[in-house]
């Protein structure tokens, strides 16, 4: 019941622009979706194992739900830049449905799993780093992900070891970036704002050129 009142809450500034309650509203129904989706996750009938995308679907449909009560506000699967071109396709997004009009999305997030797929040595630091600039939070520094946004998300599918655990690393390798590449800074590290047995938030910026800094919402499942 509470949920719902803060959903609804929400509806007015969803349609008439207000970004911070926006924001807030969209982050809180990924939240709601946690529980759902866990339970969807776990159904004896799904073939297994499942990759990032298939993991990243089901979660998609579980926020589908969370939001159905708010009138002017959807959730798709893979964004294709149709506005600025940029080549990067976030795993999800959020937009405003309007009849007759393509906006911009609200929130795009990307996805990943911790650990990396069969603990791949070479991809280890794939939620920061990756191949030709296209680790996680790496494509919102270099605005594969997110132009023109000032929030956007990742979602970790925590399949070993501990919240506390994969916050530590990650840390970790950002600080040993920024010794090393000026592209990153220390400031750039993962804070702790909520910490529950199903899921942790953990809130970050990502420091970009020629924008201005984009504040990154982390949410982590625990799937194990």
């Amino acid at each position: 019941m509470i949920a719902e009142e803060r959903q609804h809450k929400s509806i007015n500034a969803v349609l008439t622009g207000a970004e911070n309650t926006t924001i807030n509203t969209i982050f809180n129904s990924m939240q709601l979706a946690v529980v759902p989706f866990k339970q969807a996750y776990n159904q004896p009938n799904i073939c297994r194992p499942l990759n990032e995308n298939s993991m990243t679907q089901i979660f998609v449909e579980q926020i589908e739900v969370q939001i159905k009560p708010i009138k002017g506000l959807g959730v798709k699967n893979q964004y294709s830049d149709i506005l600025f071109g940029t080549k990067g396709i976030p795993d999800f997004y959020f937009h405003k449905v309007e009849e007759g009009i393509t906006h911009s999305p609200l929130f795009v997030v990307e996805a990943k799993r911790l650990p990396v797929p069969d603990n791949l040595k070479e991809r280890e630091k794939e939620y920061v780093i990756g191949n030709n600039r296209n680790g996680g939070i790496e494509r919102f520094k270099t605005e594969k992900h997110g132009k023109g946004l000032n929030d956007c998300g990742i979602i970790g599918f925590v399949e070993e070891k501990t919240f506390i655990f994969w916050q530590t690393k990650i840390n970790q390798w950002i600080t040993e970036l920024s010794k090393k590449d000026n592209f990153w800074q220390t400031d750039e590290t993962l804070t702790a704002v909520e910490i529950e047995e199903n899921f942790t938030i953990l809130n970050s910026i990502a420091h970009r050129t020629p924008q201005k800094n984009i504040h990154l919402h982390h949410l982590w499942i625990n799937i194990q």
